[in-house]
């Protein structure tokens, strides 16, 4: 109940503070969305990974430095796996975009459980709260470097009590003079400390091809160990992405 009045009172302060700093800049509110349909649900935290077919779903509404981002995950049984809800406010200065944030989530599980001797599996749901920091450098209109950093905290007693994930990415877009496809690749190493316990560096890289006369673009990502405990190992997938924005 807190956390549901917290972010009421979060979502309804963001008319008031974008309204007092309204200038002749000010953008019309921002509403983009995307579905993604893939052969094995990925995270970035390993422990988190669904490791089977999933649908990914995300909507984000923006006003100028304000903006909430909804995602909802689940496998294509229709199980439900993760939800995130980032509230994150963002500083552009010069070629840099300064970037804090803090996310409500759920990971659902399920465990078994020995009981008058039969074996009964549990579905539970653990809550997370995460804060982030982020910036990003825009070289030119075709490369971008980002750097984030998030730290997170389990609030159920069988959760993952805390952990942090350090990110360094860059993101290049290739056929700049295309009118049809768009090239996109993300190089991406990451280390991840958390206490289950776990840490390991990681490599990976995520390629999209875009065409652009449809909001329709494939994806395939790879994440590949380079120094990491025993339940860190490849993975890779797969699929198909849907984008819209009211733009």
């Amino acid at each position: 109940m807190k956390i549901t009045l917290t972010l009421l009172l979060l979502i309804s302060s963001i008319p008031l503070l974008s309204r007092n700093r309204q200038d002749s800049t000010a953008r019309p509110l921002l509403l983009t969305g995307s579905i993604d349909i893939t052969n094995n649900g990925i995270s970035p935290v390993p422990a988190f990974s669904l490791g089977k077919p999933a649908v990914m779903t995300a909507f984000s509404l923006q006003k100028n430095k304000f903006s909430f981002n909804h995602q909802f995950n689940y496998g294509i049984d229709g199980k439900p796996w993760s939800s995130n809800n980032w509230f994150r406010f963002q500083f552009p200065w010069r070629k840099f975009v300064f970037r804090a944030g803090t996310n409500w989530s759920l990971f659902f599980k399920q465990s078994t459980i020995v009981e008058n001797n039969q074996t009964i599996t549990v579905k539970r749901v653990n809550r997370y709260s995460e804060n982030e920091l982020a910036v990003y450098y825009e070289v030119n209109d075709h490369l971008s470097i980002q750097a984030i950093w998030w730290h997170d905290e389990g609030l159920d007693v069988d959760a993952v009590k805390r952990g942090d994930f350090w990110s360094l990415a860059t993101e290049i877009n290739t056929f700049p003079g295309s009118s049809y496809f768009n090239l996109k690749l993300r190089p991406n190493l990451f280390y991840l400390r958390n206490k289950i316990p776990f840490q390991g560096l990681f490599v990976s890289n995520k390629t999209t091809l875009t065409y652009k006369q449809l909001p329709l673009s494939i994806f395939f990502q790879a994440v590949q160990p380079l120094a990491a405990d025993g339940s860190g190992k490849f993975t890779w997938n797969i699929g198909l992405n849907y984008s819209f924005n009211n733009e």
